[in-house]
């Protein structure tokens, strides 16, 4: 269930959040690249897969406002 705030949204909102999500989810790949290679190990707690997962819903949703946009 989607709340409806983010309901409201239109999808130049959503394409905004998406390209910050985005922008937020390349720093935190560059960070466990570096960490990976200082340390020899994956870095604990890595806040990659929540980020994709934000990401994704946020596409989904940007997704569904086009098809209920679309006229039949």
């Amino acid at each position: 269930m989607v709340s409806k705030a983010i309901q409201n949204l239109d999808e130049n909102d959503l394409l905004f959040i998406e390209e910050l999500l985005s922008k937020q989810l390349s720093q935190q790949m560059e960070q466990d690249k570096t960490w990976q290679t200082k340390n020899g190990y994956d870095r604990p707690f890595a806040r990659t897969k929540r980020i994709l997962t934000c990401l994704n819903a946020i596409k989904s949703q940007r997704q569904m406002v086009r098809v209920h946009s679309t006229k039949w």
